[in-house]
């Protein structure tokens, strides 16, 4: 699958370096997202400056957790882990401030300007989130074109959907659908939040909700949407 750079991260790049040569000698430099098609432009500006490659969780309205709880406490605002409104609004603020894309999103250089993304997962609470929740945020993308490349939710590809929600529950899952499929167990019992494989190799992919029904981004000229699952088709665990 091709990669795709959202528009709201095309200006960032220039802005980070500027920025980063400002607080380098305070901050250090965390490098770039390994959330699927942010990849170009991100690694670029690391490259760049010399930064070292460091995973991300990218948080927007509606993320829940450990990870949203970090950001709120960065920001000096309530600590309640939900991305609420008052969390985006904080979020655009420091971004207007720090010279930012005031998207909303706290990805790459958001996290970087708020002081580099948390590191110490061992000493960490674990994250509130599980497998068990895939469902419940996969279901929050409901009516989301399909884009091919897509990775983010102004449009996503099959895998880059399924990527994406999994990236939220601390799960970095590989960019394709073939890649997936093996990087996943097999499972002929299913549960909701399981993967389902279509092809050998696979060449679609989308996650199981239960009762027969699955959600995912199927081809161009369609929308993220619950349906029942069709034709040959195989499981896959995290």
């Amino acid at each position: 699958m091709g990669s795709y750079t959202p528009r709201h991260l095309k200006h960032e790049p220039n802005r980070l370096l500027s920025s980063v040569g400002r607080r380098s000698a305070a901050v250090g430099i965390g490098a770039a997202v390994v959330v699927p098609g942010l990849v170009a432009t991100e690694l670029a500006s690391a490259s760049t400056a010399s930064a070292s490659s460091a995973n991300v969780v990218v948080l927007h309205s509606g993320s829940k957790g450990w990870y949203v709880k970090v950001v709120q406490k960065r920001l000096h605002i309530p600590q309640t882990s939900r991305f609420d409104a008052r969390t985006l609004h904080a979020v655009k603020n420091f971004q207007r401030i720090k010279h930012l894309q005031r998207d909303g999103y706290v990805g790459p250089q958001t996290w970087r300007a708020l002081g580099g993304f948390p590191t110490g997962r061992s000493t960490a609470p674990k994250s509130s989130q599980s497998t068990s929740n895939v469902v419940t945020i996969a279901k929050r993308y409901t009516g989301v074109p399909y884009v091919y490349g897509g990775s983010t939710p102004r449009g996503f590809d099959c895998s880059g959907f399924t990527a994406y929600v999994y990236k939220q529950v601390g799960h970095n899952l590989p960019r394709t659908a073939a890649a997936q499929a093996n990087a996943t167990r097999r499972v002929s019992s299913p549960r909701p939040g399981d993967l389902v494989f279509y092809g050998s190799p696979a060449h679609h992919v989308g996650i199981y909700v239960g009762g027969g029904n699955m959600i995912d981004s199927a081809k161009p000229g369609t929308r993220i949407h619950i349906h029942a699952i069709w034709g040959a088709h195989y499981f896959g665990r995290v």
